[in-house]
């Protein structure tokens, strides 16, 4: 935590890292030394473990109680989830997982301060002996999701191991409590013994395996797995004529985009020039039949045939509309 709060204002001539590292480390050596004191006077019966493990709670949930509110004072004046507008601007596809998750939630304010009303709301709870235990579960499934975010989004591996050791606190915190929990939330009911598992568990586990069936059943929306993805069009000519990609027509033909459920995408250089449609494939013949939706002026039916090249290559040879076409569509991306 000391180091985050010295990196935080590391443009503002405060002491390098360095020393908010000595100090960490310091830290830590400081509590293993006094744990193995502790340990070896207990044995002798001069400490009251009892007392001392609730002075050194009182002290892991103020430090986490200061973080948890730092951050959630952050979120509520804008100084986090922030992405520049220039930013925003930009393809989808070129964000990273981390900067993708940090527009997404940036996008709602409301949502932001509900996140940062939670993380101030758990920190004050943490404070006090009474209200810890319900303050470290509220604040349980919200550092979990955190975990989970920097994980499989990619956050840099500190702000990952930062949400770790909270994380790791709050269920110390929790599990000091276990018997307590465990007979509260699994309590042992005698009443229902001697009844069959045909009775009790086969009609409540049929209540959860049903609906997976039911969803097994509707079949996967990708129909061409093979076909499925991004494409560059290469070596594109209409009607005998060879189209140059780098040109700046707008008629120019760039990318084609296969997508699950049989949607297909003609993009024209530039993203706001594209059109949209449905296909249908012919596994056996390769013949492929596109209409399109969008823009309303687009009518012209496609009609072509798919030949494999090379690997992650088609060539696609046929007509739209009284217009004759031949191109390479080379890999891009893959869903």
């Amino acid at each position: 935590i000391v180091y985050r709060a010295f990196w935080e204002f590391k443009d503002k001539h405060y002491p390098p890292p360095v020393f908010a590292l000595t100090g960490c480390l310091l830290v830590v050596l400081a509590v293993v030394i006094y744990s193995i004191v502790w340990q070896r006077r207990e044995k002798v019966g001069v400490f009251d473990s009892s007392r001392v493990l609730a002075v050194w709670q009182d002290i892991m949930g103020g430090f986490i109680g200061l973080d948890l509110s730092m951050f959630g004072w952050q979120k509520l004046f804008h100084l986090q989830f922030f992405t520049p507008l220039a930013r925003l601007d930009e393809p989808f596809s070129s964000f990273s997982g981390e900067a993708l998750t940090w527009a997404y939630f940036g996008d709602s304010y409301p949502l932001t301060c509900v996140i940062g009303i939670f993380q101030i709301t758990g920190a004050f709870l943490l404070l006090f002996r009474r209200t810890r235990l319900f303050g470290a579960i509220f604040l349980l499934p919200v550092m979990l999701n955190i975990v989970l975010l920097n994980i499989f989004y990619g956050f840099e591996a500190g702000d990952l191991a930062h949400a770790l050791i909270l994380l790791i606190g709050l269920s110390y915190l929790i599990l000091g409590h276990y018997r307590r929990l465990a007979a509260f939330f699994f309590p042992r009911n005698n009443s229902i013994r001697g009844s069959s598992f045909i009775r009790l568990v086969a009609p409540k586990t049929a209540i959860v395996v049903f609906p997976l069936l039911l969803v097994l059943s509707f079949g996967s929306l990708d129909h061409h797995p093979q076909l499925t993805g991004k494409y560059r069009v290469q070596d594109l000519s209409v009607n005998g004529v060879r189209s140059l990609p780098a040109s700046c027509q707008d008629s120019v033909l760039t990318a084609v985009y296969f997508e699950k459920g049989d949607d297909i995408v003609f993009e024209f250089n530039s993203l706001q020039r594209r059109w949209i449609g449905s296909y249908r494939l012919d596994r056996s013949g390769g013949s492929l039949v596109a209409t399109w939706r969008y823009p309303a002026a687009a009518k012209d039916t496609l009609f072509a045939r798919l030949d494999r090249g090379q690997a992650g290559e088609w060539r696609m040879t046929g007509m739209m509309g009284k217009d004759s076409l031949r191109m390479q569509l080379a890999l891009i991306r893959k869903p």
